[in-house]
């Protein structure tokens, strides 16, 4: 796009006194209008729930924007034509977008994060097949600590696109515990040894109450499954610790877990 400034220089050989006045007045009543207005924004986002990084980046934004629309109404008090400055701001705006184009997505995604809010800092998430607790929710990334303790930096444009499953919003996640056993077990005993299992497991939840089921038939087992609930703080060691306990019931009851 070629922009014609041909005529830039006698405009500003153009500038009286009179010019430079008006233009110096103008440019003082946006500097106190754009001042009144951020401060009535900043009341009104005070008020409302959106992250305290977010409301810092719209005043930024918002502040850009002002400071560029005070130099267009300064510029065109000037005589300097308005026209050839827009083309001049849509053209560098253009280049800059396309330079950060990944970093606009991954911005994009952070304000949805921050707005819609599925996750907040210290939730045990599963995001993007990486589950582990919520420490930072950025504008560009957001950090997960895994259980291996591993932080893991997932940039927000996947984040937005991806299945968010937040183990912490009911406070207690499902424990699943599933184990074949022998065609000549009753299941009445399988059922009693797991529920058995699950009732000297500390930490497990009573409300709901575990429960044991006959799942399906195998070549050589009767498959049977164990639900039973947790608080999410405490779901990995109580599922170990149930796990063993299953084991650990089938031995002393006699219940053969059929192998090849």
């Amino acid at each position: 796009m070629n922009i014609d400034l041909s005529g830039l220089p006698d405009i500003l050989g153009d500038l009286t006194l009179e010019s430079i006045a008006s233009a110096a007045v103008t440019l003082l009543v946006c500097l106190i209008v754009i001042r009144i207005l951020l401060r009535i924004v900043r009341r009104a986002l005070r008020h409302t729930q959106i992250d305290e990084r977010l409301q810092k980046f719209l005043l930024t934004g918002l502040k850009a924007l002002m400071y560029i629309v005070t130099v267009i109404i300064v510029a065109q008090s000037l005589g300097v034509p308005s026209s050839s400055l827009v083309a001049l701001l849509g053209v560098a705006s253009l280049a800059v977008s396309l330079a950060i184009q990944g970093m606009l997505s991954n911005l994009a995604g952070g304000i949805m994060l921050m707005t819609s809010r599925p996750i907040s800092l210290g939730d045990l998430a599963e995001i993007a097949g990486v589950t582990g607790n919520v420490e930072e929710i950025g504008l560009m990334y957001t950090k997960l600590r895994t259980a291996d303790g591993q932080i893991v930096m997932l940039p927000n444009s996947s984040i937005s696109a991806e299945k968010i499953i937040n183990y912490t919003t009911l406070g207690r996640r499902r424990i699943t515990v599933r184990v074949g056993a022998s065609y000549n077990a009753a299941v009445n005993d399988v059922r009693a040894a797991l529920l058995d299992a699950a009732q000297r497991t500390e930490h497990l939840l009573s409300d709901p109450a575990p429960t044991a089921y006959v799942e399906s038939y195998g070549d050589s087992a009767v498959n049977y499954v164990l639900y039973a609930w947790a608080t999410a703080d405490d779901y990995w060691e109580t599922h170990f610790v149930l796990t063993a306990a299953v084991k650990e019931n089938f031995d002393r009851a006699g219940i053969e877990i059929p192998y090849n």
